[in-house]
């Protein structure tokens, strides 16, 4: 059994069909003319898709204070500059926002370069550029451990999944 999600969007018409055995675009929908090109990244659109939750309120994302103590500290610290305690999650467009972020912010063996707001959740703060609301590229940055970093930011994925764009969530460190 298939269904198929039609979404309009600035470069036209897309059909997306999503089955059972994965994720397929029907014959001809991609090349010339299509609005999509051969290699065009299709996990944000499978992303939002299959997002199942838009709840009203603010969600809390629950972490372990007791493993991930650099991640909380860094949000505490980044939450005292001026960012925004609560986020809103916004996938479009993440991966272009983290890395305009941190082109000039060089790399250290064994550490990673944590966001806060994270790339999927940029919400209202100081320095927020390319508009308001979810869309600005700012963020604090702070090196943390690379093994806190990647399993933070596993679990806010997986918390975060069934969650729709312009879900609002803030971080519960317990």
């Amino acid at each position: 059994m298939s269904s198929t999600l039609i979404r309009r969007s600035l470069t036209g018409l897309v059909l997306v069909a999503l089955t059972t055995a994965g994720l397929s675009l029907p014959a001809g929908s991609v090349g010339p003319g299509s609005g999509l090109q051969a290699g065009t990244a299709l996990a944000a659109t499978a992303n939002s898709a299959t997002c199942s939750l838009h709840p009203r309120g603010v969600i809390n994302l629950v972490f372990s204070r007791s493993k991930y103590p650099k991640i909380r500290a860094h949000t505490v610290a980044a939450i005292r500059k001026g960012w925004p305690r609560v986020l809103v999650v916004n996938r479009t467009g993440a991966s272009a926002r983290r890395t305009r972020l941190l082109r000039g912010i060089p790399t250290r063996h064994g550490y990673d370069r944590d966001e806060y707001p994270p790339a999927v959740g940029r919400g209202h703060g100081v320095g927020l550029q390319s508009g308001s609301g979810p869309t600005g590229w700012r963020a604090d940055v702070a090196y943390v451990p690379s093994k806190e970093n990647r399993s933070h930011g596993s679990s806010m994925g997986g918390k975060l999944r069934k969650y729709c764009n312009g879900t609002k969530f803030r971080y519960v460190f317990q």
